[in-house]
C-alpha cells in the first residue's frame, strides 16, 4: 500500500506500467500536496488497521528509527515511477533477483518511507535539540574555496583502515624522533646523583623506561607483524607439540616434581643454616596446606597440579621479588615511586581543605583522598586499554602454569589491582555457567587480595609500599592453589572459554573516564569512614563491656579487651608464621582485627605499633602480608550482593560457598606470609620506608 497525493493506489492502478519499466531505479519523488503529507504523518496506524482487517491485500509497514518500510505481499505487482507520483516514498529495497524475466513476480518488495516528526515544535520555539544535533560545519573554514572538497577527502581517508594504521604508525615515527632527542640530550647533560638510586632516580631511571619502550615497540610494531605468523607456526608451536609429547608421560611429571621438590628443600637448609627460626614459617605452610586437605570437601579429587603449580609460582615469586637483588631493587623502586606518585594527592586536598590536610593531617581528609585519586588514576588506565592487556596477560600465565579455567585465572589476575567485586564483572557473562568450585576460586581470589584503591590508602598509613605491592602479586598463585585444595572441582566446567575478551567501557572519552573514576570511588570512601565510625565505636563498647566483667571477677582494670582476646586466640598462627613467641599476642590481635571487622582497621593498629616502636621489624612485615586481603566477614556480605547481582540464579550456590571462601581466602594470605618469613633474612635492613625518598617530588 502506498500514501500518494491522489489517495490510496491499489493493486489494479499499479499493475498498468509495471511490466514495462519495473528495473529502473525509484528516485527522489516529491509531495505534491499537504493532504497526502498530513495523511502520511498518520500512516503507521492509518497502516495497522488496515492490515488488522484485511491482512491479505494489504501492505504490512515495519518501524525502523525515523523510516517506515512498506512491504508489499507478492499478490501486488512493483509499481513505476509514474504510479508513484505525489508519494512519499524516498527509496526502495527490491527483493527481485536480476536474472529474473522481465514481468515475473517475487515475493515481496519494500519501499522505505521517511516518517515526519511526529511531534513538531509549536511556531516561535527553539528546538534545542535539533540545534546539538545538528552536524552542519559554519565554521571560518568554510569560507575558504575548496573547503568542502578538501574536507570530504580527508574524511574518506581517515575511515580507510590502511590509511588510520599509517597514520598511527607515522605519529609514533614522530614522536620517537622527538623522544630520541631529547634522551640524548638528557645523557649529554647527565644529572650526577648517588651510585646506590642511579637506577631508581634521574637518567638512570630515564635509560630503563626508554630500553622497556624500545622493546615494547619492537616487539608489537616490527617483530609480531611482520614475523609473529611465521615464528608461531615454525618455532613456539612444534616446541609446543614436543613439551606436550614429553609431559604427558606420567613418569616424567613426577620426575620432574620431586626434583623440583628437592631443590626447594636443598636451598632451604643451605639458606636458614644460620637462621634456623625462619624454618618455623616452613612448618606453618606445611600445616595450613594439611589444614586445606583435610577440611577439603572432596580431598580424593584433589588435582595436585593446581596445588604445587600454585605454591611453586608463589615460591619462585618470592625468590624473585624477596632475594634476587635486581627483583628486590624493582619492587623497592616501584614503591619509591608509587608512594611518590599518590604524595600528590596532598596538592588536591590541601587546596580543598587547607591545613586539615598540610598541618593536621586528618585522616578522613588526608588518607581518603588518595582513594579518589588512584581510582581517577585507575580508570584512566581501563579506558586506554592498559589494564585489560595487563590483566589478561597475568591471567595468561596463571593459565598456563596453575592450570586453572580462563575465567579463574583472569578473576584471580584481575583481583591484584581490583576489588572483590570489581575483579567478577570481568567475568560476568560466565559466572551464571560456572561450577560450585569455580565460584569458590573467584570468590576466594577476591578475599585473599586488596585493591589497587585501598592499597594506596595503606601506603599512605607508612605501610612499606614494596612488601605491599609484592603481597598483591604473590597472593595470586596462593588463592588459587588453595581454593582448588579446599573446593576440588568435581564436575566438568561448561564455561568453555579459552579466551576472556573483556568489552570496554562506555565512556566518551579520557575526561568522562577519569570522571567516572572519581564518582566511583565517593560510595567506596563513604563506605570506608561510615565502618570505621561504627566499628571502632563498637569496639570501644565491647571493650568497656569486656573489661567490666573482668573486674567484677576480680581481675585488674585494662587487663581484659576484645584486642587482647583476639591476641590469645591467634598466637599460635602468628608463630606458625615465623613471628617470634614474644611478639605473637601483637600479630595475632592484626589477625583477629583483620578477619572480625578489616583490615583497614588492623593496618591502623599496626600504624599505631610502629609509632610507638612496639614491634619488631620481622613481626611487622610478616603482618604485613598476613593482613593483605578482604578476608574478613563483613566482607562476605559484599561478595554476595556483588557477585549475586551479576547472577541471580546462582546467589543460592554463591552462598553455600561464601564461608569457604573467606576461610581460603585467610589461608591464603596466610601462607603469602609463611613464605616471606622464609625467604627475608635481612629484616634489619628490609623495611626501609618507602616514603622516605618522597620529598623531592611531593608538590
Amino acid at each position: 500500500m502506498l500514501v500518494c497525493s491522489g489517495g490510496i493506489k491499489t493493486e489494479t492502478s499499479l499493475s498498468a506500467e509495471f511490466k514495462s519499466d519495473w528495473k529502473k531505479p525509484l528516485e527522489i519523488l516529491y509531495i505534491r500536496d499537504l493532504p497526502a503529507y498530513l495523511w502520511m504523518t498518520l500512516g503507521n496506524s492509518f497502516i495497522t488497521k488496515k492490515r488488522d482487517k484485511d491482512m491479505d491485500n494489504h501492505a504490512f509497514e515495519k518501524e525502523n528509527g525515523d523510516t517506515n518500510t512498506v512491504e508489499v505481499p507478492m499478490n501486488h505487482v512493483k509499481p513505476t515511477n509514474g504510479d508513484l507520483k505525489g508519494c512519499m516514498v524516498v527509496g526502495t529495497e527490491s527483493q527481485y533477483p536480476p536474472e529474473e524475466p522481465l514481468g515475473s513476480r517475487a515475493s515481496s518488495y519494500q519501499l522505505t518511507v521517511d516518517n515526519p516528526d511526529p511531534d513538531p515544535p509549536p511556531a516561535g520555539h527553539d528546538n534545542n535539540d535539533d540545534d546539538e544535533e545538528d552536524d552542519e560545519d559554519y565554521g571560518l573554514l568554510t569560507m575558504l574555496p575548496y573547503y568542502h572538497i578538501f574536507k570530504e577527502k580527508v574524511d574518506k581517508a581517515s575511515k580507510s583502515w590502511k590509511e588510520r594504521q599509517m597514520g598511527r604508525r607515522v605519529l609514533i615515527t614522530v614522536l620517537a624522533l622527538l623522544y630520541t632527542v631529547y634522551f640524548i640530550s638528557v645523557l649529554a647533560v647527565h644529572t650526577e646523583i648517588e651510585k646506590g638510586d642511579y637506577w631508581c632516580e634521574g637518567d638512570g631511571f630515564l635509560i630503563l623506561i626508554t630500553i622497556v619502550g624500545i622493546i615494547g615497540l619492537s616487539y608489537f610494531q616490527i617483530i609480531k607483524p611482520m614475523w609473529g605468523p611465521y615464528l608461531h607456526q615454525h618455532l613456539i608451536k612444534p616446541i609446543d607439540v614436543i613439551f606436550a609429547n614429553i609431559w604427558s608421560h606420567r613418569l616424567v611429571r613426577w620426575l620432574f616434581c620431586l626434583v623440583l621438590l628437592l631443590s626447594v628443600v636443598v636451598f632451604l637448609g643451605l639458606d636458614t643454616r644460620d637462621d634456623p627460626r625462619r624454618l618455623v614459617s616452613v612448618f606453618g605452610v606445611i600445616v595450613l596446606l594439611l589444614f586445606g586437605f583435610i577440611f577439603s570437601k572432596a580431598p580424593r579429587k584433589v588435582r595436585w597440579r593446581h596445588v604445587a603449580w600454585g605454591m611453586g609460582l608463589q615460591f619462585m615469586l618470592g625468590l624473585i621479588i624477596l632475594r634476587w637483588p635486581m627483583g628486590k631493587a624493582v619492587f623497592q623502586c616501584a614503591g619509591v615511586k608509587v608512594s611518590a606518585f599518590l604524595a600528590f594527592t596532598d596538592a588536591g586536598s590541601s587546596f580543598v581543605f587547607g591545613k586539615l590536610v598540610s598541618e593536621d593531617e586528618l585522616f578522613a581528609f588526608k588518607v581518603l583522598s588518595v582513594i579518589l585519586f588512584f581510582s581517577f588514576c585507575i580508570q584512566i588506565l581501563y579506558y586506554l586499554g592498559v589494564m585489560q592487556w595487563v590483566v589478561i596477560k597475568l591471567g595468561w600465565c596463571l593459565q598456563v602454569t596453575v592450570g586453572t579455567t580462563a575465567c579463574e585465572s583472569v578473576n584471580a589476575s584481575a583481583n591484584i589491582f581490583l576489588g572483590q567485586s570489581e575483579a567478577p564483572l570481568l567475568i560476568k557473562p560466565y559466572i551464571i555457567l560456572m561450577t560450585k568450585s569455580e565460584l569458590h576460586a573467584v570468590m576466594t581470589g577476591g578475599f585473599a587480595t586488596i585493591a589497587g584503591t585501598v592499597l594506596a590508602a595503606y601506603i599512605n598509613f607508612g605501610i612499606d609500599s614494596s612488601h605491599l605491592l609484592s603481597a598483591s602479586v604473590m597472593s595470586a598463585p596462593a588463592a588459587l592453589a588453595f581454593a582448588k585444595l579446599f573446593y576440588p572441582e568435581t564436575k566438568r566446567s561448561r564455561t568453555g572459554a579459552d579466551e576472556i575478551k573483556i568489552v570496554k567501557g562506555d565512556e566518551a572519552n579520557l575526561l568522562h573516564a577519569a570522571l567516572s573514576g572519581v564518582t566511583t570511588a565517593i560510595p567506596l570512601v563513604a563506605n570506608i569512614t561510615a565502618n570505621l565510625i561504627a566499628f571502632y565505636a563498637f569496639i570501644t563498647f565491647c571493650n568497656a563491656v569486656f573489661n567490666w566483667t573482668c573486674i567484677l571477677a576480680g581481675a585488674q582494670e585494662g587487663v581484659c579487651s576484645l584486642e587482647n582476646l583476639f591476641g590469645w586466640i591467634f598466637m599460635p598462627l602468628a608463630w606458625l608464621m615465623g613471628v617470634d613467641w614474644s611478639e605473637c599476642d601483637k600479630v595475632g590481635e592484626l589477625i583477629g582485627l583483620k578477619t572480625i571487622i578489616n583490615e583497614f582497621v588492623a593496618y591502623a593498629k599496626l600504624r599505631d605499633f610502629k609509632k610507638i616502636g612496639a614491634i619488631s621489624k620481622r613481626a611487622e612485615i610478616i603482618a604485613t602480608y598476613a593482613l593483605c586481603g578482604f578476608s574478613n566477614i563483613c566482607a562476605i556480605g559484599i561478595n554476595l550482593g556483588a557477585i549475586g547481582s551479576m547472577a541471580p540464579s546462582r546467589r543460592g550456590d554463591i552462598a553455600r560457598v561464601a564461608w569457604r571462601a573467606m576461610i581460603a581466602g585467610s589461608c591464603a594470605c596466610f601462607l603469602t606470609a609463611c613464605i616471606a618469613g622464609t625467604l627475608l633474612d635481612d629484616f634489619p635492613d628490609a623495611g626501609t620506608t618507602s616514603t622516605a625518598n618522597t620529598t623531592d617530588l611531593t608538590p
